[in-house]
């Protein structure tokens, strides 16, 4: 079990654009009709386990079979016409341009995603898919990222951010208005944590509706940068190594650390190592088919980086995991 970065919350740190419970409000009514209402289900293993309720909010069920649809429609949506005929630039390890390229085709705007050369095959097909050009060439989230802002100087488009725009965030925030109103009696929120725009979102409408409900982030040991930032108190440069959670490779900026660092209790740290056992334990127990990025949550339980002590949930963020991949995990052990 990994070491943990517990930050007391620091309501005095000024963070731009920060998004509100109301931003997240208005979001909602947004992507109504284009989001799903994802269930909230009680882990009978993971309970068992525990001696506590652990819940899953399976947003590997989500449209694009992440949560990040939420937080891109958000974005694309708050746009005007003329902004959106400029077409739409973006960089993703998958997820997010999968979203995007959704929000998009909803929408009649062009897309064009950057992806790093690592991506995830099955990522990279549904974004071609949803009718985007992809653009590959990149070793990393980013150098992806610099390309796309390139792209987006030399083209017009508009570029947007995987995490760090303000309507991403109050999207994401979505996500916690549904485990509040599912689930009034929550006592702590673990969210898999890659730039910081879920955790700062679902932080936000946790926090602005009852300061008492712990919100706890986690990274993998190869995927640390918010959580080095956590224990730093601010932004350090982090040495990203390979991961089996590419949905939270990355390095986090000021402006999502800044906001994670107001919402957010603490911050813990799962060894790589334990991602495997847990996407076949979520397998095997629960039925559910869960990423890389998404089975960190389930890892912090399993492993022993939180414990738990009232009824929790834990995010499933996504299941786009290939195929050949999965099937190997679940013949491992």
């Amino acid at each position: 079990m990994e070491s943990e970065a517990n930050a007391s919350i620091q309501p005095e740190l000024a963070v731009p654009t920060r998004p509100t419970l109301h931003d997240i409000y208005e979001a909602r009514r947004r992507i109504a009709g284009v989001v799903r209402r994802t269930p909230l289900e009680l882990s009978l293993f993971l309970s068992e386990r525990t001696g506590h309720e652990v819940y899953l909010k399976l947003e590997c069920w989500q449209r694009t079979r992440s949560f990040k649809l939420r937080g891109a429609f958000n974005a694309v949506a708050s746009l005007t016409p003329q902004e959106r005929a400029r077409g739409l630039v973006t960089a993703s390890a998958g997820n997010h341009g999968q979203a995007v390229a959704l929000a998009a085709r909803e929408t009649g705007a062009r897309a064009t995603i950057f992806v790093p050369d690592n991506a995830a095959e099955t990522k990279k097909a549904r974004i071609r898919a949803f009718g985007a050009t992809l653009q590959q060439g990149t070793a990393s989230y980013d150098e992806a990222e610099v390309a796309a802002r390139e792209f987006a100087q030399r083209t017009g488009a508009v570029f947007v951010h995987a995490f760090s725009d303000a309507p991403v965030v109050a999207g994401q925030g979505t996500v916690g208005l549904e485990i509040l109103e599912d689930l009034p009696q929550v006592r702590e929120v673990v969210v898999p944590v890659g730039g910081g725009g879920l955790v700062a979102g679902v932080g936000i409408a946790m926090k602005s509706t009852d300061g008492a409900i712990a919100v706890t982030g986690v990274q993998s040991s190869a995927t640390r940068s918010m959580y080095d930032a956590f224990a730093a108190g601010h932004v350090t440069e982090t040495i990203l190594e390979p991961t089996l959670a590419d949905g939270l490779a990355g390095c986090v900026d000021e402006i999502s650390y800044g906001r994670a660092r107001q919402v957010v209790d603490r911050m813990v740290l799962v060894d790589e190592t334990a991602l495997p056992s847990a996407i076949r334990a979520l397998y095997h127990h629960d039925g559910l088919i869960a990423e890389g990025a998404a089975s960190t949550s389930i890892a912090a339980v399993l492993e022993g980086a939180i414990t738990v002590s009232g009824p929790t949930v834990l995010l499933v963020t996504g299941g786009n995991i290939d195929a050949q991949r999965f099937a190997h995990i679940l013949a491992s052990s």
